[in-house]
């Protein structure tokens, strides 16, 4: 079956069909998904019931793959696949949401000096209600600022901060070996992509303020440009179906889950992440 590629309206986002990833990729699909991926950013496989092996083997193909600082959510055999669910094992739900940062805007891994290149997320379980996940653009989030804007955050850095993200998402304290392991790191808060030259805004939960400038001033100024990026235009919204294979590009990108009732719906979500280099 040849591949097909379905933009979504806002030309943000698209849907490939024509692909087996549980059955592997030739080397042809792969440069197909890689400049799609490129072009919208955000890509949707629909109908795909992959097990942890093929869902890891395929992240793979877009590099190193990067584990999770929370060592609660890794997999047991394979580390480098995550798994967010609110389903207990007598199939019973915890009545909450794993990881409240994930329901706030946020890029992955920005905490880290080599930030998340993509995310790719599998859906064995979804709630029926709510859940869905959202996803700014955040090249459009820059190329739509005023130009005194750009031109005043052109040269400021941002500190990205995972302890400050928890205590900012009313998450558990990160620990001790967790501050060891993510120290506090600055990235530009105007990211140039290293693959199209396309300049964005680089923000979200993990960044906590900006370097050089009075604290409440920054964290003002980040709210500020949080908020025109995620305005209605700029937002892609992904309504889960079971077995969605769903890949973001979080060099030009934001996104967070949409709150559902985790005491009456069960969800569950597979991850794995593909690490980045350094922004700039």
């Amino acid at each position: 079956m040849p591949i097909t590629l379905t933009p979504f309206g806002n030309s943000f986002a698209a849907e490939i069909t024509g692909i087996n990833i549980q059955r592997g990729i030739t080397s042809e699909q792969f440069s197909q998904i890689h400049k799609a991926f490129l072009k919208h950013k955000i890509l949707v496989f629909r109908k795909q019931p992959l097990n942890d092996e093929a869902h890891q083997n395929f992240g793979t193909l877009f590099g190193e793959l990067d584990g999770h600082i929370n060592k609660s959510t890794r997999h047991k055999q394979l580390p480098s696949v995550q798994i967010f669910s609110n389903v207990k094992a007598n199939g019973e739900t915890t009545g909450i949401h794993p990881e409240k940062g994930t329901q706030v805007w946020h890029t992955d891994k920005s905490y880290t000096a080599t930030p998340s290149l993509t995310t790719i997320l599998r859906s064995p379980e979804i709630a029926k209600i709510g859940g869905d996940t959202l996803f700014a653009n955040m090249t459009s989030a820059y190329e739509t600022l005023p130009n005194e804007v750009k031109t005043t955050i052109q040269s400021l850095f941002a500190v990205h901060d995972w302890a400050r993200s928890r205590e900012k998402s009313n998450e558990r304290p990160a620990t001790p070996e967790e501050l060891r392991a993510a120290p506090p790191v600055q990235h530009p808060i105007v990211r140039t992509h290293p693959e199209t030259g396309q300049k964005a805004l680089y923000i979200g939960n993990h960044s906590s303020h900006i370097v050089d400038m009075e604290r409440s001033e920054g964290e003002a100024m980040l709210a500020d440009l949080e908020a025109h990026a995620t305005r209605p235009d700029l937002i892609y919204r992904h309504k889960w179906q079971v077995d969605d294979v769903l890949m973001w590009d979080n060099r030009c990108t934001m996104h967070c889950v949409e709150p559902y009732d985790a005491a009456k719906e069960k969800r569950s979500v597979h991850r794995v992440v593909v690490k980045g280099d350094s922004p700039y």
